[in-house]
């Protein structure tokens, strides 16, 4: 394999983190541009106040006297300063996601300036804009958000889906896009994923208190997971984000919403995404008042688009009730609560168990094998 994004390589050291360097990553889209200076305003690292699995770096920076007035002033350095904290193929993923397809899609997404990844040490860097230039707020599931915010992120989501509905690009260009069965970290998955989820419960009990109420073992719930996903193969095929809880998105002035970290980007079932959305975004009562309509919206996007296949209502929320499973068991409950911190990692769970619950997924699922 070849290193995937720019030709630059953002050092782990970050004494080494120098202003050639930030001068070499902006140099392809601003070829005249010079860095003569950069701060490093903060750094921090996964776990230690930054909800995510990779370490953030907020640099500004001073560029030559008569540089492009247009230049960023602030970047937001996405990276791995020591060891890492998830599989490389996600940080692989999402480098690809800005290298390749980032610039094609009308959607609200953070955009990038420089990318890297090195397959042999699974080393990344990813050059951010900084989305605080622009008044974003990141919303979490223990913070309120509005019906509106969520319906602004769904209709990006439908746009995102709309344009790669059936694609035959996934034949061609975009074949190394990974499926939910297939590629990437799914095959880590396949290897050590109920292992990975046994040794989360086992060492955070909040989590087996939390799906109790399910009355299933963990191994019981991975194999229905899998099942799920190898039906949901014959569904139409699209590009997903892949992970869009609250966490993955941030929020603009205006009540509009926009989706970032992308590793687990992926083509599936359009479901995947909706269903993980709608169910960890909104409080249990709110979402069982508006979850119809929120649907039949996104479906109506979908359909404005171009997409003329795109599911009834009610076979579309049959599809959603068994992909309720995914945010569960590979969205939360093999995520270690460093990550997001235990308040969100049990939010999120709760809505989750509370969703399945309320589909009767496990029922449903289960029935498909008699």
């Amino acid at each position: 394999m070849t290193a995937e994004g720019s030709g630059v390589v953002f050092p782990a050291d970050l004494n080494q983190l120098s202003a050639a360097v930030l001068t070499e990553a902006l140099s392809e889209r601003w070829p005249d541009a010079v860095v003569e200076h950069l701060e490093i305003v903060e750094a921090k690292r996964c776990g230690d106040g930054v909800a995510s699995t990779a370490d953030r770096v907020v640099l500004d920076l001073t560029y030559a006297a008569g540089s492009d007035s247009e230049l960023p002033r602030r970047l937001i350095l996405k990276t791995m300063l020591a060891s890492p904290h998830a599989p490389a193929a996600m940080y692989e993923n999402e480098v690809r996601f800005y290298g390749e397809l980032r610039e094609e899609l009308n959607i609200e997404a953070p955009r990038a300036f420089a990318s890297h990844f090195d397959p042999e040490t699974g080393r990344f860097g990813l050059l951010l804009e900084d989305l605080t230039a622009r008044e974003a707020r990141f919303p979490s599931a223990i913070e309120p958000v509005s019906l509106t915010e969520v319906r602004s992120i769904l209709a990006h989501l439908a746009t995102l889906h709309a344009r790669f509905w059936n694609s035959p690009r996934f034949e061609g260009d975009l074949a190394w896009v990974p499926t939910p069965m297939s590629g990437g970290m799914f095959e880590v998955f396949d290897l050590i994923g109920l292992e990975l989820i046994e040794d989360q419960v086992g060492r955070y009990p909040f989590k087996q208190d939390l799906i109790a109420p399910l009355g299933r073992s963990l191994s019981e719930l991975w194999d229905l997971l899998w099942l799920v996903q190898r039906r949901h193969c014959d569904a139409p095929t699209t590009l997903l984000h892949g992970d869009p809880h609250l966490g993955n998105t941030y929020l603009l002035p205006g009540e509009r919403g926009g989706l970032l970290d992308w590793q687990l980007m992926m083509r599936g079932s359009w479901a995947h995404d909706v269903t993980y959305l709608i169910v960890t975004s909104l409080d249990p009562q709110v979402r069982r008042a508006h979850e119809r309509e929120l649907l039949g919206e996104y479906l109506d996007q979908l359909r404005a688009n171009g997409v003329e296949d795109a599911p009834r209502l009610e076979a579309a929320f049959e599809q959603c009730r068994t992909a309720a499973l995914w945010g569960l068991v590979i969205g939360w409950l093999i995520c270690p609560p460093e990550n997001y911190g235990q308040p969100i990692t049990e939010a999120n769970i709760t809505r989750a168990v509370t969703a399945v619950t309320d589909y009767d997924t496990i029922s449903v699922i289960e029935e498909w094998s008699k």
